[in-house]
């Protein structure tokens, strides 16, 4: 469908407060990926006492910028140490007003992804380098029912998903000007851990990201069979602006697969009535079963190489904690990595404990090594075919941000750097049911689907006619 958007006014909204000042050093964890990530939130309920939506989020906003001034800054390069940084330069974050004569309820499914989403979000701003472009960008648009969309894009060098639902949850909680006793204040410093990477009792500094043999995230991804994209922070302007803007996806689609936690429930049975697993938890279940059903359908051949990996949260992992309040990014990424034929002939148990596996190797000096790891390095593995990343957006209680206009009714998320990345997540409409955001090549949408659907693990020939 086309979704007509008529932009008001572009205005920049800056701390009501001079914030802190200084620069933010950031960690390899942070650069790895300093894309902007683009989410829409959907409130259908009508507003209160008419209550101006625009003023309000722009006030609360104003005042949450004072604790979490980073998000206020700009990149900058620095020429000691060759890294990036943040600036705290209190620069702003960009809103977009609009207004569309559609209805939400025109739109159908709120949390599959359609094209015409693309308009409720703001496009990162035309600049001559990515110094000049905010880290935040939101828009806020009003509907002719009454219904409203907040469309939110954050650089993932800002915060992770941890620190990005938590900025919204103080925004949301500012602008319902709610108790907000229970919010805890933000720790945006990186130097517990970069002292920790470069104390003089961590592991000897290596020349190449490659020869981290002991971690396994980055050696099955130098297992596979590809040429990784040289780079460092000085050539990224010009990479960073293509990866920041939302561009049409081609041949990909992007598309919303279902699933009814009850089945989920009967898989989790399945896959422990063997006694082989002890536990199984809903991550467990749909990681393995998205990895199977993507690999199914892409009919890479059997003796291919494949990794599966999924970020973990390593704020409590790491020694000493970092806090629940840490912003900055604390994703670790564990690593499964097997042949084709193997993946798709081994019960559905077998697969759970390789993902069990690769969670117990999530030690404190794992962390760290991984993070050393990319602090020595100066390149970076390119979105591949063999490659699968599962993300669990399934903690994150969107469904209570409330701006004092009602709950959020629904969430999707946009384009991504790697699109193939699945994204497990509510359906905040329909309670009972789980959504996966994946993308794909559109050619293997039929397979997917079919795969995906197939929830009948007691034959164990179930993929051998996919792929032989």
């Amino acid at each position: 469908m086309d979704l007509q958007i008529t932009l008001k006014e572009t205005i920049t909204v800056r701390p009501c407060e001079r914030s802190n000042t200084q620069t933010v050093e950031l960690s390899g964890l942070d650069r790895m990926s300093p894309a902007i990530l683009y989410m829409v939130l959907f409130f259908k309920s009508k507003l209160k006492n008419k209550i101006d939506p625009v003023e309000r989020a722009k006030r609360a906003l104003q005042k949450v910028l004072v604790q979490w001034y980073p998000a206020a800054g700009r990149f900058k390069f620095n020429e000691s140490s060759g890294k990036l940084e943040i600036d705290c330069n209190d620069e702003g974050v960009t809103m977009v007003v609009a207004f569309s004569e559609s209805k939400l309820e025109e739109l159908g499914c709120l949390h599959e992804y359609k094209p015409c989403y693309e308009k409720l979000v703001p496009k990162h701003p035309e600049a001559n380098d990515i110094w000049e472009n905010p880290l935040v960008v939101v828009q806020v648009t009003k509907f002719a029912c009454g219904g409203i969309s907040i469309g939110i894009g954050g650089s993932h060098a800002l915060f992770d998903g941890v620190g990005g639902f938590n900025f919204l949850a103080a925004w949301a909680t500012t602008s319902n000007e709610k108790d907000d006793s229970d919010l805890v204040a933000p720790n945006h410093s990186r130097a517990a851990l970069l002292r920790a990477i470069y104390s003089p009792n961590s592991s000897p500094k290596t020349s190449s990201i490659y020869e981290q043999e002991h971690v396994a995230a980055i050696q099955h991804l130098y297992g596979i069979p590809m040429q990784a994209i040289a780079s460092d922070d000085r050539c990224w302007e010009t990479a960073l602006s293509k990866f920041g803007q939302i561009e049409p996806q081609g041949e990909l689609a992007l598309i919303t697969l279902s699933v009814q936690e009850e089945v989920v429930e009967r898989l989790k049975g399945l896959a422990t009535e063997s006694g082989k697993l002890s536990k199984c938890f809903t991550f467990d279940i749909l990681c393995a079963h998205v990895w199977k059903a993507r690999m199914a359908a892409l009919k890479l051949h059997p003796d291919t190489k494949i990794c599966l990996q999924f970020p973990v949260d390593a704020r409590s992992r790491f020694q000493p904690p970092l806090g629940k309040n840490f912003s900055g990014n604390a994703i670790v990424l564990a690593s499964v990595s097997c042949l084709v034929k193997e993946l798709l002939q081994e019960p559905l148990n077998y697969t759970i404990q390789r993902i069990h596996t690769a969670k117990g190797l999530m030690s404190d000096e794992y962390i760290k090594l991984y993070a050393k790891a990319l602090e020595s390095s100066d390149k970076f593995f390119p979105s591949m075919t063999e490659l699968t990343i599962v993300s669990d957006w399934l903690k994150f209680p969107l469904h209570a941000l409330d701006f004092e206009w009602g709950r959020v009714s629904n969430a999707l998320l946009l384009a991504t750097p790697v699109p193939e990345t699945a994204f497990l997540m509510r359906n905040l409409e329909e309670s009972g049911r789980l959504l996966i955001r994946i993308g794909i090549g559109r050619q293997y949408v039929p397979d997917l689907l079919r795969n995906f659907n197939d929830f009948n693990y007691t034959s164990s020939s179930r993929f051998s006619s996919t792929y032989n």
